[in-house]
């Protein structure tokens, strides 16, 4: 794998832990009315979905080829966009009805 290609599945696995990040808030904040049973299986067909989607991603960009260092990456983005969330007012950067989602 070339460095151009490397350095892009790097910028795709950090920005792809920011919308992992979101949505996993989101599925959270969705899942809270339902039944145990029902949260179970909901957050195993998101966490299915998600990886299915890192995968469809990294293969249209890489070929499909999927490093440790990827997913430290997806891991790394998901804790900065956790840690921009709590000490950053993020309604000055995201749309009114996005940061709505966030709010506690």
């Amino acid at each position: 794998m070339d460095e151009v290609t490397q350095l892009l599945s790097f910028f795709l696995s950090f920005l792809f832990g920011f919308g992992f990040h979101i949505l996993t808030k989101w599925h959270f904040k969705i899942s809270e009315t339902y039944s145990t049973i029902m949260k179970y299986f909901t957050t195993i067909l998101f966490v299915l979905d998600i990886v299915l989607l890192y995968i469809y991603f990294m293969y249209h960009l890489n070929d499909g080829v999927i490093h440790i260092y990827f997913l430290f990456f997806v891991a790394f983005g998901f804790v900065v966009f956790d840690i921009l969330q709590k000490h950053v007012k993020l309604h000055f950067f995201l749309p009114s009805k996005v940061a709505k989602l966030f709010r506690r």
